[in-house]
C-alpha cells in the first residue's frame, strides 16, 4: 500500500512535468534521495513514531501541499535586494563573496511567497556548491522578455549528464553519500530534493522562464579531485584568481512585465 502511494505521488509529479517514463527504482530512488535529509534531521530529534509521521506530513504539506497564493504586482529589484539581507545571517559561516547588482526594471506579477522562495533556492543553491572564497553575484536587470533574475556561482559546476537531467524528473549536482554536512548552506550541504522541481512548477504556473548552464571544474571533471571547500586549500597551480574562472553555474529566470498580465 505504501508503494502504490509513493508511486501514485511521483506519477503526479510526472504528469505536471510531462514526463513518459515510470520506471520504478529510477522514481522510489528519487524519492528517498530527495526526502533523506528531512528523515535524518527527524530521527536524530529522536521523536517517537507517531511524532515523525506527524511531522513528515506537515513537511510535506508546508513544501509541496497546494496554496492559494495571490499574484502582486512587485518590484523585482528592491525584493531580492531585501530578501538577500535577510539571508545573508544563514550562511554568515561561509566566506563566499555575494554580491548584489540590481538594475531599474518593469515590475513583474507574481505571489510574494513564490518568488521569495525562487530568490532564496537558488541562492542557496549556489552557497552550497561553491567553496569559500570564490564569488557568487546575483543580478536583476532588463532581459529579453522583460526583467530578469540571474545567480552566478564560480562553484564547482554540474557534470553535463546531470545538466540534461535538471527539471526533468530529479536533480542532484553531486553523489548524495559524498555530502561532508547537513546544515543548510554549508558547502555541498545536501541533496536538492524536489527544489528545482518545485521550481520547474512554479515556472508553469506563474509564467515565468529558467535556463541554466553549467561547466564542472577541470580538476574534479577531468582529474577526479574533489573540491576541499576553500580556495586556498585547493592545489598550488589554481589557487584564487583560476578558481574564480573555471567551473561554476549560472541560473537565469526570465519573467515578464506585469502590465502583459494586469491590462483589461
Amino acid at each position: 500500500r505504501n508503494l502504490q502511494r509513493l508511486l501514485e505521488m511521483q506519477y503526479q509529479l510526472e504528469d505536471i512535468l510531462r514526463e513518459k517514463d515510470y520506471k520504478t527504482h529510477h522514481m522510489l530512488s528519487a524519492l528517498l534521495d530527495a526526502s533523506v535529509d528531512e528523515l535524518e534531521i527527524l530521527i536524530s530529534l529522536g521523536l517517537g513514531e507517531k511524532d515523525i509521521i506527524g511531522k513528515i506530513r506537515q513537511h510535506i504539506d508546508d513544501t509541496y501541499g497546494p496554496r492559494k497564493s495571490k499574484s502582486e504586482v512587485i518590484e523585482l529589484g528592491p525584493f531580492v535586494k531585501e530578501k538577500i539581507k535577510t539571508l545573508r545571517p544563514k550562511f554568515a559561516q561561509r566566506k563566499c563573496r555575494l554580491r548584489t547588482y540590481a538594475s531599474e526594471t518593469a515590475a513583474i506579477y507574481i505571489p510574494p511567497d513564490v518568488l521569495g522562495k525562487v530568490v532564496e533556492g537558488l541562492v542557496r543553491n549556489a552557497v552550497e556548491n561553491t567553496p569559500d572564497g570564490a564569488n557568487i553575484s546575483v543580478k536583476v536587470r532588463k532581459g529579453e522578455i522583460g526583467p530578469e533574475f540571474e545567480v552566478k556561482d564560480s562553484g564547482i559546476g554540474i557534470s553535463e549528464e546531470n545538466l540534461r537531467l535538471i527539471f526533468e524528473n530529479y536533480f542532484t549536482s553531486y553523489d548524495t553519500m559524498q555530502y561532508s554536512t547537513r546544515q543548510p548552506y554549508d558547502f555541498k550541504a545536501g541533496g536538492k530534493g524536489f527544489d528545482l522541481l518545485r521550481m520547474k512548477i512554479f515556472s508553469e504556473r506563474y509564467n515565468f522562464r529558467i535556463k541554466m548552464t553549467s561547466g564542472p571544474c577541470h580538476l574534479i571533471d577531468e582529474e577526479g579531485l574533489e573540491c576541499p571547500g576553500n580556495v586556498a586549500d585547493c592545489v598550488p597551480d589554481r589557487r584564487m584568481k583560476d578558481c574564480r574562472n573555471t567551473g561554476g553555474t549560472t541560473v537565469t529566470v526570465q519573467f515578464y512585465p506585469a502590465e502583459r498580465f494586469t491590462k483589461r
